[in-house]
């Protein structure tokens, strides 16, 4: 940049020496007025257009040699516009005469009035200043040939430019640049696109080697967006070489309308609001080597970052260190899709329901991972970026910061940290970009983390409640996002405390299969959300095809423990999962009589379907059953026991009747036998008496 700064400027110096000098003779012996269609002729053989000084040439001698020329125009090349290429309506020069007298150049201001460029590109692409490029490229390379049977220097290397010195601007002073109410229209007839930057001002302030220069320049785009740019930049000799140091102000600006007015269609995004206000400001320090940015100030809308940064174009490299206050990336996606409408479907496994269709990834296919690669591979990255907070898909995050660094196409963040949901995330990602598709290198650990907010907020599905932490990593890649996930390899581990799992209410499944199975009016559902409470809940998973592969779920509450295994195919968006569900041992029977009754039983479910909208069912036949089951057992050892019972009671009031009888018998014939006993002796006093009497 500073060579080309460089060159501009001795270019400028030339031309306004050569332009002196001829100032010099021409205004003691020549009216130019005389010579101006030979001078037009002249332009137009070098430029191969047609060229014409319309306004008046004069000179000036004393003090200032200088000369001022008015209308001038160029014509277009033919087939485009009927109006001139180039054109202004005024060009003054001038050096002043005592300082050039002791070999030292000082300039006026070169002021050009009202210049307007007209480009165009027509219907075949081709653009109307295509022969001049050629035209000049041609000459620069007729005046690099070296002349025959020449030798060149046995070191030189006709590829590298001369290093870059402004030794010879010491001493110098250039007026600067006045261009005003210029304007440049652009027509692109290939796809019917118009741009006008009307009008345009450049003022550039007096240059000297080593002192402030200021520059201001600001456009009217469209009749609609005003561009103002200002800097203070200063340029010096160091001993390394030429330095170019500056500060800059970029005044707001509206993106969109800046876009429209360019005749682009800006960006449709979630919130109509966003992308209306940009502006920045910040310092330069530039040598041939390296770029210094810093004390960087850039406002998007209502977030803002600052920082610094610094780039070394010849390797290339980049070292950055930026904070951002806040920013809500969600409100730039793309709006969603009206109220009703589905916004796609997955490959195979999310079907249409009864109910309509549902919801589901899209068509995977069509987003594309197609960013360039080829100029991230000799890349080499360096720094740092903090947000305080970021709200990105649904998710807030705070305190985020990443450490970058990369190189040899490998770039990536290899340090993240952030705070989200009650929890703290540390992890690393990678880009590799040495293949011919991008792939990707991840792992993430969240510890502490509230499960319920950020569910909400990431899949915008409250199912999970409780505090944990999840561990994933893997590697993969591929030129859409479904190559990506069915290349994508990695693991997985969750656990969460004292928290439940909604959409499912195990023990009131089992309350209601119970109470189908005694032909009974199935009990009331419980006043919460269905939702099965636990106190700790463990899973680990792979990742492998597009399939995430789980068998060692485990859930512990104080009313059943269950176990699952099973798969969810992410891109055909189906899952097929078991979970078995055990009531365990020492249930209160108090609070719980029927998970009382049913100690050791063990309950299936199936989770099926569509996998963001899945089946929850309890196998009814085989827990029933098991119940069935459970309860004949129970009555057959009841009626059992109570036959034995019963027998042994009539057994023994059978013996004790029958005791009871003999007893009576016994006393019966003791009582017969007294009497008949007393009878008998009745008898034999009487028969005694009557004997007695008789004689």
């Amino acid at each position: 940049m500073l060579r080309l700064l460089k060159w501009l400027l001795l270019g400028l110096l030339a031309l306004i020496l050569t332009l002196g000098v001829a100032i010099a003779v021409a205004a003691l012996v020549i009216d130019p007025n005389e010579y101006r269609d030979d001078l037009a002729a002249l332009a137009e053989r070098e430029l191969g257009r047609e060229f014409e000084i319309e306004g008046e040439i004069e000179w000036s001698f004393f003090p200032w040699l200088g000369i001022e020329v008015g209308r001038i125009t160029m014509a277009d090349a033919d087939g485009y516009h009927d109006e001139p290429f180039v054109e202004f309506d005024r060009l003054a020069a001038a050096m002043k005469v005592w300082p050039l007298l002791r070999g030292e150049l000082h300039t006026r201001a070169v002021e050009i009035e009202r210049p307007v460029v007209r480009l165009m590109r027509d219907e075949d692409g081709q653009d109307n200043w295509t022969d001049l490029a050629e035209r000049f490229a041609a000459e620069e390379s007729d005046a690099g040939q070296q002349p025959a049977g020449a030798d060149a220097p046995a070191d030189a290397d006709a590829t590298e430019p001369p290093p870059a010195d402004l030794e010879a601007l010491a001493g110098m002073v250039i007026g600067g640049v006045r261009l005003n109410e210029g304007a440049v229209y652009w027509e692109d007839r290939s796809d019917d696109r118009r741009i006008r930057l009307d009008p345009v001002n450049l003022e550039i302030d007096t240059l000297r080697l080593d002192e402030p220069v200021g520059i201001r320049a600001d456009a009217l785009v469209g009749d609609e967006e005003y561009l103002e740019f200002t800097s203070e930049a200063r340029l010096r000799q160091a001993d390394a070489g030429p330095e170019l140091t500056a500060s800059w102000s970029l005044s707001p600006l509206d993106p969109k309308g800046l876009l429209e007015a360019l005749g682009e269609e800006p960006p449709e995004t979630e919130d109509p609001g966003v992308l209306r206000s940009f502006s920045g400001s910040g310092e330069i320090d530039a040598t041939a080597e390296r770029i210094d940015l810093t004390g960087l100030a850039v406002e998007l809308d209502d977030s803002r970052v600052e920082g610094e940064a610094a780039i070394e174009p010849a390797h290339p490299t980049i070292e950055l260190a930026l904070q951002l206050d806040h920013i809500d990336l969600d409100r730039y996606l793309l709006p969603e899709t009206a109220e009703g409408e589905p916004s796609g479907h997955g490959n195979g496994g999310n079907t249409d329901s009864d109910d309509g269709p549902r919801e589901g990834l899209g068509d995977l296919r069509e987003v594309a991972l197609d960013f360039p690669l080829e100029p991230l591979r000799p890349l080499v990255v360096e720094g740092r970026i903090g947000i305080d907070e970021l709200h990105a898909a649904d998710l807030t995050v705070s305190d985020f910061e990443a450490r970058l660094t990369g190189s040899e196409g490998e770039l990536g963040a290899e340090s993240l940290r952030a705070r989200l949901y009650e929890g703290e995330l540390a992890g690393h990602a990678w880009l590799d970009a040495r293949g011919d598709v991008p792939a990707f290198n991840v792992a993430t650990s969240l510890e502490g983390v509230a499960f319920a907010p950020l569910l909400e907020d990431l899949l915008d599905r409250d199912w999970l409640h409780g505090r944990g932490h999840f561990h994933f990593e893997g590697s993969g890649g591929g030129a859409h996002l479904h190559g990506l996930i069915e290349d994508f390899e990695g693991s997985g581990r969750i656990a969460a405390e004292d928290g439940n799992l909604l959409g499912l209410n195990i023990p009131h499944k089992i309350r209601e299969a119970a109470a189908q199975l005694r032909r009974e009016e199935p009990p009331e559902a419980p006043g919460h959300d269905e939702r099965t409470d636990f106190s700790d809940l463990t899973a680990s998973f792979t990742l492998e095809d597009g399939i995430a592969h789980n068998e060692d779920l485990l859930l512990e509450s104080p009313v059943l423990q269950a176990t699952g295994e099973g798969s969810a195919n992410i891109l055909a968006e189906e899952i097929d999962y078991r979970v078995r569900a055990t009531l365990p041992d020492g249930l209160n029977e108090e609070d719980a009589p029927l998970l009382h009754r049913l100690a050791g039983a063990t309950i299936p479910l199936e989770i099926t379907g569509f996998l963001f909208e899945p089946d929850i069912r309890l196998d009814l036949a085989e827990a029933l059953g098991e119940e069935r089951l459970e309860r004949l057992g129970a009555a057959r050892e009841e009626i059992e026991e109570r036959v034995d019972e019963e027998r042994e009671r009539l057994e023994r009031e059978a013996e004790q009747e029958q005791e009871r009888l003999e007893q009576e018998a016994r006393e019966q014939r003791e009582r017969l036998e007294q009497e008949a006993e007393e009878q008998r002796d009745e008898a034999e006093r009487r028969l005694r008496d009557e004997v007695e009497s008789f004689f």
